[in-house]
């Protein structure tokens, strides 16, 4: 070899270095030592790739395309696999000649006949989507395996996802698994996120949420987006880690200022209930927005919500229609029942029941239980249809089978009459039993009346009897609040049904309901009728009955004359402000002077109201403001809820449970009132869970539940429903719960109360019955319902579904039995106790009676009364002293007590009555024996009247000196026997 072909050579070995290396010029003198042959054997395949090379990337020349693309073309036909694949490219792209998808297809053909793993990759792409040839899923899958073979990561991937659906060969998720996870060893990181979900779900492997995490972070570090929302997710349910707010909400906010919609709405979900950061309204209402003009259904849903409802932006029904309407079209299925309902009730938009029709339809038929009941009124009513009783059958007999047991019932009516289908009673009676059988009142009386009759199946008397009889045990149930929460109209229905139709019992228990008003008008007339009925069908003892009524009428007469203050000062008003100066007057409510508050400093804005904090200079102590803001529930106007809620603390200001109102105050630039509250320094229970949590032992839990349940006894003993009983309406005071905010409170027994009738709350802590049908009444079960829900909240440390950001998705999940999961370590009794409290079934539920019962079996009971209202104290003490040490006519003290008592029924019966009783021992044990029962009685029907259940004290105590006298043979013991006659409930033992 000569020094000139020696030079050549290493010349060429230093431009292929240089090249490799990136070097332009050097490049494209490669290219011209492969054309010459210069120091390397000539070789125009490499030289014609080289130069193509350098004229696509201007790499050692000027950028010029068509040159390259003419170089590839050379090389290609000269047979580079790489170039052909290359020439492809241009080709498919017009890169340097015009676009030719037919010679695209041709040269990746070529290329991957050629082992280019590149072009077996794109000629698989070609055939699965049908790019110049037609579509052909088969050799698809082939040209892909090809390429994962010789370790293109992308085709791995692909044949993976062939695997996982079944796309070209048989389904097989082990295989899927096998290449994701080869394409994720190779770094592609759509790969690691479906490996992660592999290890997730257990398809195609062992589930492994350790695993999925790991390949949720790798991927997520890689800049991928939906990994980063996975990453997230994984974070706040504690799935493969543990949970930590705070980084789910980092990689949310990573994810969404990547512009991901899902993340951006999550984001706003933690803005908004404050999981990981500080809960921040406007920030939540800004990501909905962003995600909701990003295309997101159901940011679009929350956005109507938060229009709806104020949140993070002034409230808007218009707005709040619009975005319903946007996620509707889109297809969230929530939003399309509350589209309907927007239509039919006329929010944010004109009533238009065709349209509200046209979306209960497009709800229904997704699959929304509600929408097709409501569907279903639409085709029987001619709700924004003509009426068509055939369509009305098939969507109640779709929501009866769905579960509904009032389709049930409808259903059944239909096949009674005929009305939509073929009349069938055999039908009917099924599904009047299947109703039943669901708890359905009416069902129940319609199924007796089949067996009575036998309709739709062999006549009965013993099962139309048990039927009946069920009605009324289901009076007395809701009577005696046994096994669902005491309701005394549904009581006197039921025992109304049950006595017509024979039973002598309901017949007693009717007359009683007449006499004392018990889910009915008072009135002795039928009481007596009857009682009468009754005794005809050999009750025993109801013959005294009459004289028991003489003696309530009696009563009732005295009454008549003490009329409560209240009851006179609104016959006298002609207007709210009227109202408030005579409760002044009469000084029922504490004036307090605004110029007392000082440093006052707003704390909240809820549904109702705004909340602040101010120091009474009278007292140097911080009370609470409440300025109520919001009428829009309130049937009357601003005035008129203020008073509402002023009425509920004046009625329930007597126990240490309830957060107590000082008095009212005006402000004197908008002349708005403001109750004055009591301050609780711990703030609310959702607040004090999160900030306490992991120091409260099991104990300091129970006991907060018990202190709520305690209050809610108060509650319910005074026949108030509280109906917003969630966690930010309990205070902490002390350590100590109390149950605050009676806004929309009402009194069970009040039928003409200004309280607010609709849907109302916090979606997760109401009555699921009343998301299906909203004129469900709301009694005492509803508040147990909330209760357990709290007991659970309090178990967890955080909100019951935090997670769940669509409340009408999450309202649906209730309505159909969804539940919290129980916390690992909660004691089994404690458990067993919220379950029950939280049953889908109201009569299931126990009473607030029962949960205390359950709680003092836990070992807490109440042994702290409620406070005695400021004087009364002194009131008894001087009853004791006139009692004992003056020589007072037995006349005058029966006219003295009862005035006392007429005069103060309200406020001070609960709290005096064992200080009184001590009183009527004193003239009992004096011989006053005539006066003693006179009074005993009236005390007693008075506060039966009344509704209160301490009679039963009085009775005891009297019964108790009774047997006294028994005992030492009185004279006088055959006319106080006679008198306990009417107190049959109330059996004294002769021990003579």
């Amino acid at each position: 070899m000569s020094d000139f072909e020696n030079n050549e050579n290493k010349l060429f070995y230093q431009y292929q270095i240089a090249a490799e290396i990136g070097d332009k010029v050097a490049m494209f003198n490669l290219a011209i030592c492969y054309v010459n042959g210069e120091g390397t054997e000539k070789n125009l395949e490499k030289a014609f790739y080289c130069l193509a090379l350098c004229y696509e990337n201007g790499k050692g020349t000027e950028k010029n395309l068509e040159k390259s693309y003419y170089w590839y073309q050379k090389a290609a036909e000269n047979g580079n696999e790489v170039a052909m694949n290359n020439l492809a490219l241009c080709y498919e792209n017009g890169i340097g000649t015009e676009k030719n998808l037919e010679k695209a297809f041709l040269w990746y053909h070529k290329a991957a006949e050629n082992k280019d793993k590149n072009a077996q990759f794109k000629l698989g792409y070609c055939f699965q989507f049908g790019i110049s040839i037609e579509k052909d899923e088969v050799k698809a899958f082939y040209w892909y395996q090809k390429a994962a073979e010789n370790d293109n990561e992308v085709a791995m991937l692909n044949l993976a996802i062939c695997y996982e659906n079944g796309k070209g060969t048989k389904k097989n998720s082990e295989k899927a698994f096998y290449f994701y996870q080869k394409a994720a060893e190779n770094d592609n990181e759509t790969a690691m996120l479906n490996l992660a979900l592999c290890f997730e779900n257990g398809k195609g492997t062992e589930k492994d949420l350790e695993k999925a995490f790991y390949w949720y972070q790798k991927a997520a570090k890689k800049n991928y987006v939906k990994a980063m929302n996975s990453l997230a997710l994984c974070y706040i349910d504690g799935e493969g880690t543990e949970m930590n707010l705070e980084k789910a909400f980092y990689w949310f906010q990573k994810a969404a200022e990547k512009n991901y919609t899902k993340a951006m709405n999550s984001l706003a979900v933690c803005y908004e209930n404050g999981e990981g950061t500080e809960k921040n309204f406007e920030k939540a209402f800004y990501w909905y927005q962003k995600a909701a003009k990003n295309g997101n259904k159901d940011a679009m849903s929350n956005l109507a919500l938060c229009y709806g409802e104020g949140i993070g932006i002034e409230k808007d029904e218009v707005k709040a229609f619009y975005w319903c309407q946007k996620a509707a079209e889109n297809g969230n299925k929530a939003a399309m029942f509350n589209l309907a309902l927007c239509y039919e009730k006329g929010i944010g938009i004109e009533r238009d029941e065709v349209k509200a029709f046209y979306w209960y339809l497009k709800a229904a038929e997704n699959g929304n239980k509600a929408a097709m009941f409501n569907l279903a009124l639409c085709y029987e009513e001619g709700i924004g249809i003509e009426n068509n009783e055939a369509k009305a059958f098939y969507w109640y007999q779709k929501a009866a089978e769905n579960g509904n047991e009032v389709a049930m019932n409808n259903l059944a009516l239909c096949y009674k009459k005929g009305e939509g289908t073929k009349k069938s009673l055999g039908k009917s009676f099924y599904w009047y039993q299947k109703a039943a059988e669901n708890g359905n009142e009416v069902a129940m009386d319609s199924l007796a009346i089949c067996y009575k009759n036998g309709e739709g199946t062999k006549r009965n008397l013993e099962k139309a009897f048990y039927w009946y009889q069920k009605a009324a045990e289901n009076a007395i149930c809701y009577k005696n609040g046994e096994g669902t929460e005491k309701n005394l109209e549904k009581a006197f229905y039921w025992y109304q049904k049950a006595a017509e139709n024979g039973n002598e019992v309901a017949m007693n228990n009717l007359a009683i309901c007449y006499e004392n008003g018990n889910g009915t008008e008072k009135n002795l007339e039928e009481a007596s009728y009857w009682y009468q009925k009754a005794a005809q069908q050999g009750i025993s003892n109801v013959q005294y009955r009459p004289r028991f009524l003489y003696r309530i009428g009696k009563v009732k007469k005295v009454l008549e004359k003490h009329v409560n203050w209240s009851k006179n000062a609104e016959k006298e008003c002609l207007s709210a402000n009227k109202w408030i100066e005579n409760a002044l007057k009469y000084e029922k409510v504490k004036f307090i002077s605004y110029k007392e508050l000082k440093n006052t400093e707003r704390l909240y804005a809820g549904g109702f109201g705004t909340i602040s904090k101010a120091i009474w200079t009278k007292t140097n102590n911080y009370v609470i403001c409440k300025k109520l803001t919001n009428t829009t529930y309130i049937k009357n106007d601003l005035l008129d809820a203020f008073i509402h809620e002023l009425k509920m603390h004046m009625h329930l200001n007597y126990s240490d449970r309830i957060i107590r109102c000082f008095g009212i105050s005006s402000d004197p630039k908008t002349n708005e009132y403001l109750l004055i509250m009591q301050y609780a320094n711990d703030g609310d229970l959702q607040n004090y869970l999160k900030n306490n949590f992991k120091n409260l032992t099991w104990n300091d839990k129970k006991k907060l539940a018990f202190q709520i349940a305690d209050g809610l006894n108060y509650l319910h003993n005074e026949n108030i429903l509280h109906r917003d009983l969630h966690s930010k309406n309990i205070a902490i005071h002390e350590n100590n719960a109390k149950i605050m905010d009676f806004g929309i409170s009402k009194n069970q027994n009040n039928q003409t109360s200004t309280a607010y009738v609709g849907n109302f709350g916090v979606v997760a802590y109401m009555e699921p019955r009343r998301f299906v049908d909203p004129n469900f009444p709301y009694t005492k079960s509803s508040d147990i319902y909330s209760f357990g829900v709290l007991m659970w909240e309090i178990s967890s440390g955080y909100p019951p579904f935090k997670d769940n950001d669509n409340k009408v998705a999450l309202a649906v999940s209730i309505s159909n039995g969804a539940r919290e999961v129980t916390i690992l370590g909660t004691p089994k009794e404690y458990e067993k106790l919220y379950k029950n409290c939280w049953n889908q079934e109201p009569e299931q539920r126990p009473t607030i009676n029962e949960i205390l019962d359950e709680f003092e079996r836990m070992g807490f009971v109440n042994i702290v009364t409620n406070k005695l209202v400021k004087g009364s104290d002194n009131l008894t003490s001087e009853l004791q002293a006139s009692a004992e040490s003056i020589q007072i006519e037995s006349t005058q003290i029966s006219l003295n007590l009862q005035r006392f008592w007429i005069s103060h029924i309200h406020r001070l019966l609960d709290n005096l009555v064992p200080a009184t009783l001590d009183v009527y021992s004193i003239l009992f044990r004096g011989n006053n024996f005539d006066q003693y029962v006179e009074i005993i009685f009236d005390l007693w029907t008075v506060m039966r009247m009344f509704g209160r259940k301490n009679y039963d004290k009085v009775m005891l105590a009297f019964i108790s000196d009774i047997q006294y006298w028994i005992t030492i043979q009185h004279p006088i013991v055959n006319t106080l026997k006679s008198q306990l006659q009417m107190f049959d409930e109330y059996p004294v033992e002769n021990t003579v």
